[in-house]
């Protein structure tokens, strides 16, 4: 064998543990994360009858006693993407629920009439979100655990059966959830590589949440409690690019 080729061949073997720990020092670093976008759904129902010593209150009587649906929206900047993700976001959406009006009879009592009525309602809320996704990038465990905490303010208006606005306004408060989600990458990594590559969006995730939230103008006794009655529980769809 010539030197030549004896010391390519040992330049070689030497060169190949360092490339070798370059690639795993590349693959330990948490990849970046730039935000997320999520759609959900989720159970509400307005606390408005908490404020009315007699039941059943108003709400219930007007839109009855079930919960409703609320859409939501949701944008997020991360601001740090290490063990975790920690985002800033914005979010938003539509509730709505449909009744009869009630009118006051002669001996004070109240019926109901036959004219239809409406409350909408729709949150903006401001949140700050942590989410533990190191397993997810790194263990093989496609499962991220999060918590979020937000400033709301919940613009309402009632509308009568012409559709015509009576009341409206806006309340303000402050909610905090609890969520797990479920990583889908898992399920095809080949697929998730070409949606990363043509679209951006890096992971994507199915997730649910428990929310508890406070909104009363912070104990007002002037304005309506739009707080969830309940533990409010939500899913959807979350994409991370």
């Amino acid at each position: 064998m010539s030197r030549a080729r004896l010391a390519a061949l040992l330049a070689l073997a030497l060169a190949a543990p360092a490339a070798r720990a370059g690639i795993e020092e590349a693959s330990a670093v948490p990849p970046k994360h730039n935000g997320s976008f999520e759609l959900g759904v989720g159970s509400y129902r307005p606390n408005i009858d908490s404020e009315f010593p007699t039941s059943p209150g108003p709400y219930q009587q007007v839109f009855g006693s079930g919960n409703g649906w609320m859409f939501r929206a949701a944008g997020a900047w991360a601001f740090y993407s290490g063990v975790g993700s920690a985002e800033v976001g914005l979010r938003t959406g539509y509730f709505v629920a449909s009744g009869r009006g009630l009118y006051q009879q002669p001996d004070g009592t109240w019926a109901r009439s036959g004219d239809g009525t409406s409350l909408n309602i729709v949150p903006t809320s401001a949140t700050l979100t942590y989410r533990f996704d190191y397993l997810a990038e790194h263990r093989w465990v496609p499962l991220s655990p999060y918590a979020r905490v937000a400033l709301e303010r919940y613009n309402w208006w009632v509308t009568n059966g012409a559709g015509s606005w009576v009341k409206k306004g806006a309340t303000n408060g402050y909610s905090w959830a609890l969520g797990l989600a479920l990583q889908l990458d898992w399920f095809d990594r080949d697929s998730q590589r070409d949606l990363d590559r043509e679209t951006g969006i890096k992971h994507t995730y199915l997730f649910f949440d428990a929310t508890w939230s406070r909104i009363d103008d912070f104990g007002s006794k002037s304005s309506w409690d739009l707080s969830g009655a309940k533990t409010q529980y939500a899913g959807g769809l979350m994409f991370v690019f």
